[in-house]
């Protein structure tokens, strides 16, 4: 697998952001948007508890289409409400604007002023599995693929990290449409179905000593209701709703599906 690091600065927002203002603004600005002649679904896995640091690795099957979002991230439950709420959020995302282009991001600042620091890799054949890392302490927050370092954001040198220090987070997952056509591509929904897919999930504590240890291991031989739950709602500048029919525990993995017209992983 090629892994090569590149920044490159879209001003937009990334994955989760429930009031996009910044993609609203785009819109505006290049009255470019993506549309579908009927209802599109997407899937959004979320945690039930929150963790303050630690490591993620996962096995995950991206999907990379124009003007799709597959990802996994961190994200804190009352980023999106505002009033000065501190925004929390840290990516993995694929962005459909060109192939196999993998995006990394931090969110921080609030809800009405968002901070980002957007960087791409691309990464060869991304829609096959590979295993993804996402590590977070509080002297840095490191993104892996297959074992590679593509990025590192130290607490030294990034005003992002340190805000991150003070605010648990969920773990999230989840595949939908951006509206804007600028950041991810044109959307055909002749294209649909897609689906992403999670072979397995494991979570390590970090320990005071500053080592991992692992917490647990999710293989999905069966939906755990008591760890995950299914998003059913959409957010500003989103095509798709989710959809709880579109995430399914099959055959020792977690499929979520991005339909058009009905909900529910097709065969």
């Amino acid at each position: 697998m090629r892994v090569q690091n590149a920044l490159i600065l879209f001003s937009l927002i990334s994955s989760m952001t429930l009031a996009d203002d910044l993609n609203q603004d785009t819109l505006a600005a290049t009255s470019q948007k993506n549309t579908a002649s009927q209802p599109v679904y997407g899937a959004e896995l979320y945690s039930l508890k929150k963790v303050l640091y630690g490591q993620f690795n996962l096995r995950l099957k991206m999907v990379s289409k124009p003007g799709v979002v597959s990802s996994f991230f961190t994200y804190d439950n009352e980023s999106w409400q505002g009033e000065g709420r501190p925004w929390r959020e840290i990516d993995f995302e694929t962005i459909g604007r060109h192939p196999d282009l993998l995006q990394t991001n931090l969110i921080t600042g609030t809800a009405e002023a968002r901070v980002m620091s957007e960087q791409t890799t691309p990464v060869d054949d991304i829609t096959d599995f590979h295993t993804y890392s996402l590590i977070w302490t509080p002297e840095r927050i490191v993104w892996k693929v297959d074992g590679q370092t593509i990025r590192e954001d130290l607490a030294s040198a990034s005003q992002q990290v340190r805000d991150m220090a003070d605010t648990p987070q969920t773990y999230r997952s989840n595949v939908w449409v951006s509206e804007v056509v600028d950041w991810v591509g044109q959307f055909d929904e002749t294209e649909l179905p897609q689906y992403q897919i999670i072979d397995w999930i494991e979570y390590y504590n970090l320990q005071d000593n500053g080592e991992f240890k692992l917490a647990w291991r999710d293989d999905f031989n069966h939906f755990d209701s008591k760890r995950w739950g299914k998003g059913n709602w959409t957010f500003d500048s989103n095509l798709v709703t989710f959809a709880p029919e579109n995430i399914q525990v099959v055959d020792g993995q977690l499929i979520m599906g991005l339909t058009v017209g009905s909900k529910g992983i097709k065969p």
